[in-house]
């Protein structure tokens, strides 16, 4: 039996609003099951629906997507790991991303993991280390840093366990990544 999901939406007030938004859903490649005032039931499918591009459209209709607790959290997590890890956080000794959670967002770290994983099916570890990969990834592809200072911007232990962690991820070690884009890029160059 498919399941469905239901998302809320501000703004609906009359019966061709209905109409409007589930013609955005069918644009989107989604059959809704139900649409009513506010409210949307889906039929889940192997694609997710893309949360962003539905909540941009329908701005552009006058409507918006109300969130749920567990989605708001998640969307600011996210955030912070996007602030802590982009490469100009000053890490303070002892640094514990749990403690600064907890801080930051003034929310029990475990209720938000919890909230985390019912979401995203990964731990808030999995999404932080596969947010700092790519983000060496861009270092050593745009930037002229070491793996050191990639280290240290990063807050890895050390060179060791950013390149363990790196091909652990990526089945390659960073100084064979960064070769294999560099000959990639003199193919792309010599080619025009």
């Amino acid at each position: 039996m498919q399941k469905q999901s239901t998302i809320f939406i501000k703004g609906m007030v009359c019966n061709r609003c209905v109409l409007t938004v589930k013609n955005e859903l069918e644009r989107l490649g989604h059959v809704p099951a139900q649409v009513t005032l506010g409210e949307v039931t889906i039929w889940n499918k192997e694609e997710a629906l893309n949360h962003l591009e539905l909540e941009r459209r329908l701005s552009l209709l006058g409507f918006s997507l109300l969130e749920d607790k567990k989605t708001k959290v998640v969307k600011e997590l996210k955030v912070l790991v996007e602030e802590v890890y982009c490469g100009n956080f000053d890490f303070p000794n002892g640094f514990r991303f749990s403690n600064l959670v907890r801080e930051r967002l003034n929310k029990d770290y475990e209720a938000i993991s919890d909230a985390f994983i019912a979401m995203e099916k990964r731990t808030i570890e999995q999404y932080i280390i596969e947010f700092r990969i790519n983000k060496v990834k861009e270092f050593l592809v745009y930037t002229p840093l070491t793996l050191s200072d990639i280290a240290f911007k990063l807050n890895f232990n050390s060179v060791a366990h950013l390149s363990t962690q790196f091909k652990q991820h990526t089945g390659l070690t960073p100084s064979f990544f960064k070769e294999v884009r560099k000959q990639k890029t003199e193919v792309v160059f010599s080619a025009n």
